[in-house]
């Protein structure tokens, strides 16, 4: 039976998986650049350190309320629904037909619930999707 093992190259830092029989080489070539891989023993996501948090970006995304300020109601609606209702605002009929096909395959993975439109929230994303039920 085979098993699989992880594998990475000391030369490039390359790190890949393979399926190989009982026993496992210890060595085998490098994908990427043909160098020596030795097989890892730990999983590499389990072992070792903890990789570095990501920074931050240096501005945040602004809101569609400061975007569009001359469209009334914005800060209460969802990202999705603030769209639609800038695009009716300026009367760009391309972006509605746009809007109402991308909501249209939205809902058709996830149901629509009330929080996914309405919410009152000042920052970027509009209001959080509510939690599914649970059964």
């Amino acid at each position: 039976m085979d098993i699989l093992n992880d594998y990475r190259c000391h030369s490039c830092g390359h790190t890949a998986e393979h399926w190989t029989a009982r026993p496992a080489p210890e060595v085998m070539a490098c994908e990427a650049c043909g160098g020596d891989a030795r097989k890892v023993f730990a999983a590499p996501r389990l072992g070792g350190k903890a990789q570095a948090p990501k920074a931050a970006s240096a501005a945040p995304r602004p809101s569609m309320c400061s975007q569009y300020p001359m469209v009334p109601g914005l800060c209460h609606m969802s990202e999705d629904a603030g769209r639609m209702w800038v695009a009716k605002y300026k009367g760009d009929n391309r972006a509605v037909e746009r809007e109402i096909a991308y909501q249209e395959t939205k809902v058709k993975e996830r149901p629509f619930t009330t929080e996914d439109a309405i919410s009152h929230n000042h920052h970027p994303g509009g209001s959080t999707l509510a939690p599914d039920p649970v059964p």
